[in-house]
């Protein structure tokens, strides 16, 4: 049996319809929240491997907390999971934290977060600032 949070399936990373219908269709709305995200999305992924590197469980806990906001944005159901999950385990964690590999712990919701990346960046690619009203 597969577990939904390693494969998508090969189906849509984000529901960029449902973020459409919340902005009323305002497709440039739309356009410059996913540029937002791809702005912020080395930085967020930095900011995780450091604390990880580090075993800062504080650290770790805020910038899980800003990838699931930014994840529940677009959608991006099994990013939102894999956060949630995080969450959970560094609360489980956090006076014990020191004996976890959190790089190791983290690293499938690192990788969630290129493929919504990627997904974004096809988006944004489909649909160019130019053509957006």
């Amino acid at each position: 049996m597969s577990n939904p949070l390693d494969t998508n399936n090969g189906g849509p990373i984000c529901n960029l319809d449902y973020l459409l219908v919340n902005l009323g269709r305002n497709r440039a709305a739309a356009n410059r929240l996913v540029q937002l995200f791809l702005e912020n999305h080395p930085h967020l992924l930095a900011r995780l491997e450091h604390a990880a590197k580090e075993n800062d469980i504080a650290a770790m806990q805020d910038v899980v907390h800003d990838i699931r906001g930014s994840c529940v944005l677009f959608s991006a159901h099994r990013a939102v999971a894999l956060a949630r999950e995080l969450e959970y385990v560094l609360h489980c964690h956090r006076q014990d934290g020191a004996g976890i590999n959190w790089l190791a712990r983290s690293a499938a919701l690192r990788n969630a977060l290129v493929a919504v990346h990627d997904e974004l960046r096809r988006y944004q690619e489909e649909n160019p600032a130019s053509d957006l009203s």
